[in-house]
């Protein structure tokens, strides 16, 4: 794949220009921290048995960045990470959690976008989540964008993009239990055609359709078709928007081909409150594959590596994000999500079924101090095998900010997790202790 060797070189490069370009006054002042927090833990490998301690000694550097609205507008923020184990129960492990977009207005109506979103995953959910067991995706996409306006009430929207997939395991492959399973690389085209009417000044309803081509490292080669209609509304304190239609995927690897569909659509919305709070509904149900960004977009799904490369996702989210008036903040999200995975490999319906939910509080204490707790708690039923995993944890905690640029925190807590299958169940204390330093 020629063209993926020419585009690694061209990301980078992409990304610096498009900031370069932006407007130098900044909406906000850029922000830069540097930090360390070294982690104990009494059970570092998160095992069954033969449990072993270790301090993780973790040094992060971490911001954020965004311009002005202008010809160009970009943003960027994300995290660094470098650990070192004091016992060396794993190899140092570096991690990176980073996204930057922009968007350059070449003429009137037309604009280049520029995506880049680097994630660090569990490899298979079936195990624990430590170093031996996650991979690192990079997605970059970029392309073109075209509105059309029609009339005052009607306007095209034309878009097409490259997009790019790369995975990096991130384990050391001495002990490495997973070394047979990998993700695939992958190359896409997308193409999109979406036609809006708005039919009052907060209410806008249309049609759209987009094709997929993606060429996995693997030989495979996905397509995928979609057609739906569309709506957004507006009120004084609520939006509203989706869309429903119909998808098909087909997939082909030397002789085999396979082609599924069916009835796909999103939900969004979002409610402000006037006792300052924010209520919002997420739904997505789409045809798609392992190498897409749908991960990304849904940030509690992932993947699994043992089974086929085309699935039928559908994951929905809700939650209350509050800010009190005594300066005390609130956050609670449910999520549940289904993978169905097609396919010859994929056993019993590759059917794999999550829920949960957390929930996240900070108590301003004194001007200086604050109390923080925050807990979590998912159940994944796995179809194949008729295995579950229940995973539960709490934590507590102080943070002190002494000055406007230094804050130290102190945090304790507890992991557990229960499963049909004895061997990957286990249970974790752990303290850690940080402090951070703002630079910018």
């Amino acid at each position: 794949m020629a063209f993926r060797s020419f585009a690694a070189k061209l990301r980078p490069s992409l990304g610096l220009a498009l900031l370069a370009s932006s407007p130098v006054t900044l909406a906000t002042p850029p922000e830069l921290y540097v930090g360390f927090g070294p982690r104990y833990s009494d059970n570092i490998a998160r095992r069954a048995d033969q449990q072993q301690s270790d301090i993780e000694n973790r040094f992060t550097l971490r911001g954020n960045y965004q311009t002005d609205p202008g010809k160009c507008i970009a943003s960027a923020n994300g995290e660094l990470s470098y650990s070192v184990y004091s016992q060396n129960t794993y190899e140092p492990q570096t991690g990176i959690n980073a996204g930057i977009t922009g968007s350059c207005e070449l003429a009137q109506g037309l604009s280049w976008e520029v995506d880049n979103q680097t994630r660090e995953y569990t490899r298979t959910r079936r195990l624990s989540n430590t170093p031996d067991n996650r991979t690192r995706k990079n997605v970059f996409r970029t392309g073109p964008s075209y509105l059309w306006q029609l009339s005052l009430l009607d306007s095209v929207q034309l878009s097409s993009s490259y997009e790019n997939t790369e995975y990096n395991d991130l384990s050391d492959p001495s002990r490495n239990n997973n070394s047979t399973l990998s993700y695939p690389d992958s190359d896409r085209f997308i193409g999109a055609i979406a036609w809006s009417h708005l039919f009052s000044p907060d209410f806008s309803a249309g049609l759209s359709a987009s094709v997929s081509d993606a060429e996995l490292d693997t030989g495979a080669q996905i397509r995928t078709s979609t057609l739906s209609g569309t709506f957004s509304k507006r009120w004084a304190t609520t939006a509203l928007s989706g869309s429903l239609g119909v998808s098909e995927i087909n997939t082909t690897l030397g002789s085999f081909e396979q082609n599924s569909g069916g009835v796909v659509g999103d939900l969004n919305l979002t409610r402000s409150l006037n006792s300052g709070g924010t209520l919002y509904l997420r739904a997505s149900r789409e045809f798609t594959d392992r190498a897409s960004n749908y991960d990304i977009r849904f940030n509690e799904f992932t993947f699994e590596l043992e089974e086929s490369n085309t699935l039928e996702a559908t994951s929905i989210e809700t939650g209350l994000d509050k800010i009190f008036s005594n300066g005390d903040s609130l956050s609670v999200s449910a999520f549940a999500n289904r993978s169905d995975y097609l396919g010859a490999r994929s056993v019993a319906g590759g059917r794999r079924d999550g829920t949960g939910v957390r929930v996240g509080y900070t108590r301003q204490l004194t001007p200086k101090l604050s109390a923080v707790a925050s807990g979590e708690y998912e159940l994944l039923t796995y179809k194949a095998d008729q295995a579950d995993y229940q995973t539960t944890g709490l934590d507590l905690g102080l943070t002190y900010r002494s000055s406007r640029r230094l804050e130290w925190a102190a945090r304790v807590g507890r992991y557990e997790r229960d499963s049909d299958i004895e061997t990957q169940t286990y249970d974790e204390n752990w303290v850690q202790l940080s402090v951070d330093y703002r630079l910018l």
